[in-house]
């Protein structure tokens, strides 16, 4: 090949990598101008899109009427109807509880007032702490026995919102009070207790039920009564591990630990 050949061939090459060069230039833009572009905007200005414009109100739209917003904010008649009926329908039961949580009460109260004011670290404020290591899980347990019983009680009963109520101030309320040695923050709980039992009065009131009388502790009677329930209240039957039976054949039957319940 003759030197011009080949300074004629060397050009042509130079020249078509030069054009695509150019092309490539000219098709794909820089990662920067590509973040910045807004494929939404892009879309609208191609000839792809057509818009399709939705109907607004227009301006100036009068406001509510009455009867529009006496609608808005109607009750159903009908809404906390069934929660009556189970409440009426299983007040002793309702008023079971209720008394044991009073019995909690009054127990909490009972050794909170032996650690009122006493030194940290002593003997006393051990004993309290004690306690409530205890106490606190019990009634937690307490609790979950409820729920396990009454299934769906939460949807059921209007009673159960004030238990709960009762209940906080129990594992809550009156522990951190006595903890503080504050005598305004006890008398808070105990303000706070008489609110929901006026609450309950007045609902089961509402249901033509009959909310029983607190007892009368001067009279021995009531106050025996009063104590053997909160005893055993206090001390619920022990469940032991459960068991179950299996095998059978050849093998004969044998019996497993299946371990405690969970309360």
């Amino acid at each position: 090949m003759s030197f011009g050949a080949w300074r004629l061939g060397l050009g042509s090459a130079l020249l078509v990598v030069f054009t695509f060069a150019q092309v490539g230039c000219g098709e794909h833009k820089s990662i920067e101008e590509s973040l910045k572009a807004d494929p939404k905007a892009e879309f609208e200005k191609s000839a792809e899109y057509k818009p399709t414009p939705k109907k607004r109100p227009p301006d100036g739209l009068p406001p509510p009427t009455d009867a529009e917003l006496k609608a808005w904010d109607r009750k159903d008649p009908e809404g906390e109807k069934h929660l009556y009926k189970f409440d009426k329908a299983n007040l002793k039961k309702m008023v079971n509880y209720w008394n044991e949580l009073e019995c909690f009460r009054e127990k909490m109260i009972e050794e909170g007032e032996k650690a009122f004011g006493v030194e940290p670290g002593s003997p006393a404020e051990e004993q309290w702490y004690q306690f409530k290591s205890v106490f606190i899980p019990f009634m937690n347990i307490w609790q979950q026995k409820l729920f396990a019983n009454e299934p769906r009680i939460l949807e059921k009963s209007k009673l159960i919102g004030h238990f709960l109520e009762a209940h906080e101030l129990v594992m809550n309320g009156y522990p951190k009070s006595y903890n503080e040695s504050d005598r305004t923050l006890i008398q808070t709980q105990d303000a706070h207790w008489t609110i929901v039992e006026n609450k309950i009065a007045k609902y089961v009131k509402s249901i033509d039920g009959e909310w029983p009388a607190k007892p009368d502790l001067t009279d021995p009677k009531q106050k025996e009564a009063h104590d053997k329930f909160c005893q055993k209240a206090l001390n619920p039957p022990k469940q032991g591990p459960r068991k179950k039976t299996v095998g059978g054949g050849g093998g004969g039957k044998k019996q497993i630990d299946m371990g405690k319940p969970d309360f």
